[in-house]
């Protein structure tokens, strides 16, 4: 408010470089620890350039971002100062996809880049600040008022179970640090630097976990308070626990289920009816049978595919395909979309075991008996009752999988290992890239990810002649 009414304000030349070296370091930093495949920062850069050829697309893929930073720091600029700060906000994306596809390549060396940018300095900028109301609300409380904001209603289940964990083990990290759980305004970047530190030495996380678990449930919640006016800036803004090579131990976790482990997963799966006592859940039995291959033929995440109805199996523009929708349970980017079926997995009788299923869910059993609406937040918190009944499916699908993938400490994850090794052999087989996004739900990175997944469904289906079939007898 203080901004506007001052009016717009004209920035300098170092100005304009400062701030967009706040969005280039946080692109650089936010992907460095995982930047994915050197071509999709290839793509980010062709996109770049694409944008930056006339004013008006300049303002539509640079414009949001820059508009989002400028509210953060106060600031309201003309219209000239507007046109070089998107010239300079071009020229540090595109940095910042060299430095992220490098990394991609495997290159961590200290990136020279960053050090052209000057450090902002809002106290000298002579651009007046926004004023914030921080008041008494503690890191807890600006929680709360985070989950009931109406923003947050198409938060899932899970993701505010993992965030409640977080700001408990904040609140008790700061109370044994002060005595009692001083207000957010008064925190610093000490205070999070040593509660990540605790997370490490103490509870033995792993870098990324606290990056991605911790650190961005902190700032999700801090960086509404912001936007909102509760908060003058995030004092947890920047802290990150660096991920050094070889930090996480020697035998760093593999995450890639590798050929012999998914022939021994599915050759466990194909014959597990046969041995499977009379008193186990036929759905589970089921699900047994069935999960691991679904997922090694879809690259799909396995509580999408445990939480599969009867209704959800069918013909799709004329192939079989399984559809994944959140009206089954959740889904994690809330989308809905078509995935055909691999003709191997017709052949072992699939269709004919949906056939013959019972209408609803066919690997679990919701339980809405269970749900009581004065419950905490948690993966269970589902009038429905089928997020508790997925977790107990997904949990013993793991356990299955143990018993002949043993976890040696750095081994795949025994589910979400399939997602890894569909994408490597999809790619290792020619599948275009955003065909194999496509299947995996993944995000797109080019224009033609403009389209949704089922507009890609014939490709989708096309791409399954390329993918080899699992001979495990």
């Amino acid at each position: 408010m203080a901004a506007y009414r001052e009016g717009p304000q004209r920035l300098t030349h170092k100005e304009c470089v400062t701030i967009a070296g706040i969005l280039y370091r946080d692109l650089a930093q936010n992907f460095e620890d995982n930047p994915g495949e050197a071509e999709i920062w290839q793509l980010v850069r062709n996109a770049n350039d694409r944008a930056a050829s006339s004013p008006e697309r300049m303002e539509h893929w640079f414009g949001p971002s820059a508009d989002e930073l400028l509210s953060k720091l106060g600031i309201k600029t003309d219209r000239e100062s507007r046109k070089a700060l998107l010239r300079e906000v071009a020229n540090a994306f595109n940095d910042a996809a060299a430095k992220l596809k490098r990394n991609a390549e495997g290159d961590f060396r200290p990136d020279p880049v960053a050090e052209r940018f000057p450090k902002w300095e809002a106290a000298n900028s002579g651009v007046p600040k926004a004023n914030g109301s921080g008041g008494a609300l503690t890191p807890t409380e600006l929680f709360e008022l985070w989950q009931r904001h109406p923003d947050q209603k198409t938060v899932t289940p899970s993701t505010l179970a993992s965030y409640s964990a977080v700001f408990e083990n904040l609140k008790a990290f700061l109370v044994k640090r002060y005595g009692a759980e001083p207000t957010a305004p008064s925190l610093t970047r000490d205070d999070f630097r040593a509660f990540i530190d605790m997370r490490s030495e103490k509870d033995a996380v792993s870098a990324n976990t606290i990056n991605r678990g911790d650190l961005a449930a902190i700032n999700a919640v801090f960086n509404w308070a912001v936007e909102q006016d509760k908060l003058t800036t995030n004092p947890a803004d920047g802290v990150k626990r660096k991920v050094r090579k070889g930090a996480e131990g020697e035998n760093k976790k593999r995450k890639t289920i590798n050929e012999a482990e998914a022939r021994a997963i599915l050759r466990h799966a194909l014959n597990y009816p046969a041995r499977a006592s009379r008193r186990e859940d036929p759905k589970l039995v089921a699900a047994k049978r069935w999960v691991p291959w679904l997922m090694a033929y879809t690259g799909t995440r396995v509580g999408e595919v445990a939480q599969l109805r009867k209704s959800d199996v069918a013909p799709f523009d004329g192939h079989p395909a399984i559809a994944i929708t959140v009206e089954a349970g959740t889904v994690k980017t809330k989308s809905t979309w078509h995935i055909p079926l691999h003709p191997h997995l017709i052949e072992q009788g699939f269709l004919d075991f949906v056939a013959k299923a019972e209408d609803g869910h066919m690997f679990l059993t919701p339980r809405p008996d269970l749900y009581r609406p004065d419950a905490k937040a948690s993966r269970t918190n589902d009038p429905r009752g089928i997020l508790g009944p997925l977790q107990s499916v997904k949990n013993k699908l793991a356990e299955f999988v143990r018993e002949v993938m043993p976890n040696t400490g750095n081994g795949p994850s025994p589910n979400h290992g399939w997602r890894h090794r569909f994408k490597a052999v999809a790619r290792q087989y020619g599948i275009d890239l955003e065909v194999r996004n496509a299947f995996a739900d993944h995000a797109s990175v080019s224009v033609a990810g403009e389209y949704g997944k089922d507009e890609l469904y014939a490709a989708m289906v096309a791409a399954l002649s390329k993918i080899p079939r699992y001979d495990v007898k």
